[in-house]
């Protein structure tokens, strides 16, 4: 006996949902390392860009130029850290998110599956009962066509 789960649709419906939660949930936590990577390359970079004391001559004009331009580059480093710090904190937070939707996803998902699985084994019950009565009939009508 071949009984059909009647869930079946249900079931690879949550286990396409699951499959696309953890798919979200693998670009978030890719998006996160990498914004990661982004703000220590930044960081570093920023910290490269330093003031040269030596390099002050008071009243030399190309000094003076010099010392602006790394304090224009100090700025706009110093802002793009910034930027990349509020990225970061994003991108954490879609990972967060990403993992609530993926954990309601599984648990959705194994919630059928475990009905499935209960399915499967009645219907092994009834299929090992079945053969069980088809047997016993077969030993009944040899012991009364004996005489």
């Amino acid at each position: 006996m071949t009984r059909h789960f009647p869930l079946a649709g249900l079931l690879r419906t949550r286990q396409l949902q699951e499959d696309q939660a953890a798919a979200m949930l693998a670009r978030a936590n890719n998006a996160s390392a990498q914004a990661e990577i982004a703000v220590r390359t930044a960081h570093q970079n920023h910290a490269r860009l330093g003031f040269h004391a030596s390099a002050m001559n008071g009243t030399d004009p190309a000094a003076h130029r010099s010392w602006q331009a790394v304090v224009t580059a100090r700025a706009a480093s110093s802002a793009r850290v910034q930027d990349l710090a509020l990225a970061l904190e994003l991108a954490r937070s879609t990972a967060v998110d990403a993992t609530s939707v993926w954990t309601d996803a599984r648990r959705q998902a194994e919630a059928i599956a475990k009905l499935h699985a209960r399915h499967e084994a009645s219907v092994a019950s009834e299929n090992v009962k079945e053969e069980q009565r088809g047997l016993d009939e077969a030993a009944l009508r040899q012991t009364k066509e004996k005489p």
